[in-house]
């Protein structure tokens, strides 16, 4: 656990490489389908005229599917630290016919392969706090962005104590970490919880994204202060 919560890129994509068979199967249970939602909000937000979209972290490739949704005619490059969460990616593109739509590089959201401004949006869901520098991967974002660029992040933000006693947050707290240990990797759901109590409030996350460069930054909590929403244009 110690070397997930010091965010280290190695214990990371380890991490997400062992529960990346089950990884969907486990966000849909464990949000009650509003990952998918959520999804589905934060692209919302995304101009439907973006040509070039990088998704980093994109895991089974969720949110790159959604930007296509709204973007048909978009060019999406998912990136991640993890081979088997890119393989579940690819397999998904072919099976929704969208493998001409979509590639998938491995790399480091602290380390984009990315020239300066070349992309019109950046898009990540649930990355961000798994990042052992935030203000480097926020600055890598907001470099590849084409000016007026637009940033779409999710996260599960540090909410404030008393959320924690609230059902949502006890079932977070307890029933995640079981359902976790039970169906997948006991570690990977314990960090789950312990990565969140570790991570930054909304409000400082967006101080860090205008120290960052960004700028008309705003967020939203979404579903009873589970999920926090945030864009910004370069």
């Amino acid at each position: 656990m110690e070397p997930l919560l010091h965010r280290k890129r190695e214990a990371i994509a380890r991490m997400f490489s062992i529960i990346a068979p089950k990884y969907d199967l486990l966000n849909r249970l464990l949000s009650g389908f509003n990952d998918v939602r959520w999804r589905r909000f934060a692209v919302e937000w995304l101009p439907v005229s973006a040509k070039i979209v990088v998704d980093i972290g994109t895991g089974t490739g969720d949110f790159a599917f959604a930007v296509l949704d709204r973007c048909s005619k978009a060019k999406v490059i998912g990136v991640d630290l993890s081979t088997q969460m890119l393989k579940l990616a690819q397999r998904k593109a072919v099976a929704q016919g969208r493998k001409d739509s979509c590639s998938w590089l491995i790399a480091d959201g602290l380390n984009l392969p990315f020239r300066d401004e070349s992309a019109d949006a950046v898009v990540c869901a649930f990355v961000i706090r798994n990042f052992e520098d935030l203000t480097k991967g926020l600055t890598e974002m907001h470099r590849i962005l084409k000016p007026n660029g637009v940033a779409l992040i999710l996260e599960f933000c540090q909410p404030k104590p008393s959320w924690w006693w609230t059902p949502v947050g006890l079932f977070v707290r307890y029933v995640v970490p079981i359902v976790g240990r039970l169906m997948s990797d006991p570690v990977a759901y314990s960090y789950l919880t312990a990565s969140i109590q570790t991570f930054l409030p909304a409000e400082a996350v967006a101080e860090k994204m205008k120290a960052a460069g960004f700028r008309k930054v705003v967020w939203a909590t979404l579903t009873f202060g589970v999920a926090t929403f945030f864009r910004a244009v370069k």
